[in-house]
């Protein structure tokens, strides 16, 4: 029994080292931190962004083009390519090691592409709702570069940041885990 208390225990310390390590990565490779590392979505900020885009995705008349703007390893992109076949999905991420988890757990979808590449290099306009769990820098980069880049008709869910050039249809309190975190929706029409 102790034999295996400290291998458990020897699995847990390395498995925490390789996670500091990724990090560490990251941040070197990241243009001194321009973007952050992966970092999952998380609790009620997660369940409203997934609730949201299935109002879309379900009134939707038409297939529709989804971008997942720093899809990380797919939290909100996986379940709803999952749910939604009809529609197109697109994952993008800068980070290598992300992007080949990401390409792993979705080979079997034929309606997901995967694009390691700074999501500040997609066309927006072909897109019909967008993702994104940013930080603030890149929130205030792409609110920047997403005006007049959007279709009319696009829906922007953004959790926990505010796109600070733009103007939110609705705010929804999603408080997690005792953080004061908010999802903003934009171009939702009711």
């Amino acid at each position: 029994m102790d034999l295996i208390v400290i291998l458990l225990a020897l699995l847990l310390a390395i498995a925490t080292i390789v996670y500091e390590l990724y990090f560490i990565y990251a941040l070197i490779i990241s243009k001194n931190c321009k973007y952050p590392p992966a970092f999952p979505s998380f609790g009620n900020m997660k369940k409203i962004t997934l609730t949201e885009a299935r109002k879309v995705l379900n009134s939707a008349k038409k297939p529709l083009k989804v971008i997942d703007l720093g899809c990380g390893t797919g939290t909100l992109l996986l379940p709803l390519a999952k749910e939604f076949p009809e529609h197109e999905f697109v994952g993008y991420d800068w980070d290598w090691f992300v992007s080949k988890i990401i390409a792993f757990r979705c080979r079997k979808l034929k309606n997901v592409k995967i694009i390691r590449d700074n999501f500040m290099n997609a066309d927006f306009k072909s897109y019909d709702l967008l993702l994104c769990f940013l930080d603030t820098k890149a929130a205030d980069d792409l609110s920047l570069d997403l005006n007049g880049k959007l279709k009319k008709s696009a829906v922007v869910i953004s959790s926990a940041f505010e796109l600070k050039d733009m103007q939110p249809s609705e705010i929804i309190d999603a408080k997690s885990y005792g953080m004061p975190l908010k999802v903003y929706i934009y171009g939702k029409k009711d």
